[in-house]
């Protein structure tokens, strides 16, 4: 049921993986080939550094430092040995994600990297590997790094879920569709929501298998849902879906082909597939996004400008990507009718969609008077927690037989 998300394990194992060691174990040797750095995830680790029996030094790292990253930029022999001084957990960083990284940055920037640790390793042959010494970015780095290596435990353990949130057509209050959602599970922990790791997800590439996972999912959930809408609510129109679509994976080379034939493939109508994009689609180069988003609209495919309004809007894109759907963020819905400002933006943007021949969606409806405000301003759907929240599928089904449109 769940392939996809684990369809190449190989490339979720070769930026990182945790390795343990049993106190006395040997982590590496000095003069052993650098490949791999270390984050100390648990435990405590003795580096010996120095050839010389009377000028040997030791140090001893604890959980959230690294060690061994110099290797990762010059992949020369170990300058010094490093053991487990408990037991202990590491996060193994591999030097070919971080040479992939490396190799992408400026080139000013990969220069000057490598001409500081050339210079570190000139002025510490007897000396102790460096330290980091500032206390926020060393725990940003050991929470990165291991929210990272959590989330490709996850991939490997499906823990991930699909869940659906309703989107009403705010003309009758009949469902029109669902945007489908992604939520971890994490055994022992609870619910992790999509705010907690979707961007390191997008920073660490596992975001382009989450995605096809999500679109699979999704297809299927809809055709289950639409199974039970025609059922209990025969002649209404089609159910949509509307999936969100990383920046990351728009910008994927062969990205945008392999989730166009996967929704062909699945038999569903193209145009039923609404595949969501923020705006910070405009961050990067304009051109290519605006010729993935053709590619995908020629396909069939809905397209939609997610929380539009509060990133990086410009109106001279709106006459230039193929776009279907604007969606008002939620933050401006919450304060429309406490304060002008938010409502003027509202019927700004609503009044746009409608006369640029977009469909509007609003995001966040709390309240009836939020959905009545809505459609006299001319916003075709809704979704918010008047509705319903995010919920399994077993839960939208029966929210079809409750809720799916009024008697």
């Amino acid at each position: 049921m769940k392939p996809l998300l684990r369809q190449n394990p190989q490339t979720l194992s070769m930026k990182w993986h945790r390795e343990h060691f049993k106190k006395g174990d040997p982590i590496f040797h000095r003069g052993d080939e650098g490949s791999d750095a270390y984050l100390i995830e648990q435990g405590e680790v003795r580096i010996e550094a120095g050839q010389d029996p009377s000028t040997r030094r030791n140090i001893t790292l604890r959980t959230g430092e690294i060690f061994g990253e110099i290797a990762l930029v010059d992949r020369m022999p170990r300058t010094a040995s490093a053991m487990a001084a408990e037991d202990t957990t590491l996060i193994a960083i591999s030097s070919e994600y971080f040479l992939t990284q490396f190799n992408q940055a400026a080139p000013l920037v990969s220069h000057l990297i490598t001409m500081v640790v050339s210079r570190f390793r000139e002025l510490s042959k007897s000396s102790l590997p460096g330290r980091v010494q500032n206390s926020e970015l060393r725990d940003y780095v050991f929470n990165h790094v291991q929210m990272s290596q959590n989330i490709s435990d996850a991939i490997e353990s499906d823990e991930f879920h699909c869940y659906y949130q309703p989107i009403m057509h705010l003309a009758d209050q009949c469902l029109a569709g669902f945007e489908a959602l992604i939520r971890w599970q994490r055994p022992s922990i609870g619910m992790v929501y999509p705010g907690d790791f979707i961007d390191i997800a997008e920073s660490t590439g596992l975001i382009v298998p989450m995605g096809r996972w999500m679109i699979d999912q999704a297809i299927r959930g809809l055709a289950q849902l639409q199974a039970r809408m025609d059922a209990v609510h025969p002649n209404r129109p089609p159910l949509f879906m509307s999936i969100n679509l990383s920046v990351c994976q728009l910008r994927e080379p062969d990205e945008v082909d392999i989730i166009i034939r996967m929704i062909r493939n699945s038999g569903v109508a193209m145009d039923r597939i609404k595949l969501e994009i923020t705006e910070s689609v405009m961050l990067g180069d304009v051109h290519e996004a605006i010729l993935a988003m053709e590619k995908i609209k020629s396909a069939g495919i809905q397209v939609a400008i997610d929380d539009f309004g509060t990133g990086y809007s410009s109106l001279s894109y709106l006459a230039t990507m193929p776009i279907d759907n604007l969606k008002v963020d939620q933050s401006f819905v919450f304060a429309m009718r406490e304060h002008e400002s938010s409502y003027r933006i509202v019927r700004a943007i609503t009044g746009m969609a409608h006369d640029m021949g977009m469909e509007c969606i609003a995001e966040g409806i709390e309240d009836i008077r939020d959905a009545d405000l809505l459609r006299q301003l001319g916003c075709k759907y809704g979704q918010g927690y008047h509705f319903a929240k995010p919920i399994s599928l077993d839960q939208a089904l029966d929210y079809i037989e409750r809720r799916g449109c009024p008697d």
